[in-house]
């Protein structure tokens, strides 16, 4: 369901969504830093299965093991972060915008004014 304004009754709505980029953006960084401490555990899985290859082998799937568990770390801290973000927006901030009379609006504001208010 599009919500319509609850000041003029229009339906020309845009979603903010400031929390969910901002959440969004700690998370991935969250995420990386403790992909980061799981380096060690990655580097060492790579390491090993590089051996196949001698040491410069060990070395290359060391440095991959490392990366791929920090990269997997930042999905998963962002994708947290977005559900969260978007937690905040529809529940706790003015998230919607009309685009007609630029009033700002949330989910309270929805709630209790009865559409369409106009002012005099």
């Amino acid at each position: 369901m599009t919500p319509s304004c609850p000041k003029c009754g229009g339906d020309r709505i845009a979603i903010k969504g400031y929390a969910r980029r901002a959440v969004c953006a700690v998370g991935v960084i969250a995420g990386a830093v403790s992909g980061a401490a799981g380096i060690a555990s990655g580097a060492e899985l790579g390491a090993v299965a590089g051996l196949v290859a001698g040491p410069p082998g060990a070395i290359v799937g060391g440095v991959a093991g490392a990366i791929v568990g920090a990269l997997i770390g930042g999905a998963a801290g962002g994708s947290a972060g977005a559900a969260l973000g978007d937690i905040v927006d529809e529940n706790v901030l003015d998230n919607f915008m009309c685009l007609n009379c630029e009033f700002s609006f949330g989910k309270a504001s929805r709630e209790n004014l009865e559409p369409p208010f106009y002012e005099p």
